[in-house]
């Protein structure tokens, strides 16, 4: 009974995003466009690449 209704979930969830696909995506550019312009006039985005670029590493060795 469960699967089911996680089934269920799952696809009303699919449908839902499918059918807004523009908005999502439209909203979606925008907040990666906001985020860059804010990286770039605070002057960190070296510093927070480097550490994501660490965690990336980190989660990469521990796989393997």
């Amino acid at each position: 009974m469960m699967s089911i209704v996680a089934i269920a979930v799952l696809s009303v969830t699919t449908l839902l995003v499918l059918g807004n696909l523009r908005a999502v995506s439209h909203d979606t550019v925008e907040a990666v466009t906001l985020a860059s312009q804010r990286l770039r006039q605070s002057g960190s985005v070296w510093p927070r690449v480097a550490f994501g670029l660490l965690w990336l590493l980190i989660f990469a060795l521990s796989f393997a």
